[in-house]
């Protein structure tokens, strides 16, 4: 589970570099807020963390990122209102997820990581708060 624990905050650091989609979001501040659920384990309070997207963040449509190098992102898909991904964390395991645009304003998505026989999922719910 040690490490485990290492890699879960390094799992969540994908959340604001998720791709964009020029067509689907607007820029300004958004807030993401994750649920992550460990079997067997009582569940953490949710994780919020805002970021600004500017216009150039917007028009450059990122793919997913892991800050830390924990684990790399691979197979990015891209299909109307969806945008899928596998997550490639070596020997620790690997996963997966998606993202589904509801409006230019929201968006929500799901990760999954399989380490050590341990499912990690991850729900994702985004809103554009304001300008920045």
């Amino acid at each position: 589970m040690n490490r485990l624990a290492r890699l879960v905050p390094a799992f969540l650091l994908v959340l604001p570099s998720l791709p964009v989609a020029a067509e689907r979001i607007r820029a300004g501040l958004w807030e993401v807020t994750a649920s992550v659920e460990l079997p067997g384990v009582s569940s953490p309070s949710p994780t919020k963390q805002t970021e600004c997207l500017s216009e150039e963040d917007v028009e450059a449509d990122r793919v997913p990122e892991i800050a830390q190098g924990a684990c790399r992102v691979t197979d990015v898909r891209r299909s109307g209102d969806r945008v899928t991904w596998k997550l490639d964390c070596g020997a620790v395991g690997k996963g997966e997820g998606e993202i589904v645009y509801r409006s230019p304003i929201s968006y929500d998505g799901w990760m999954k990581l399989e380490t050590g026989g341990t499912v990690v999922r991850t729900s994702i719910r985004a809103q554009r708060l304001r300008d920045c």
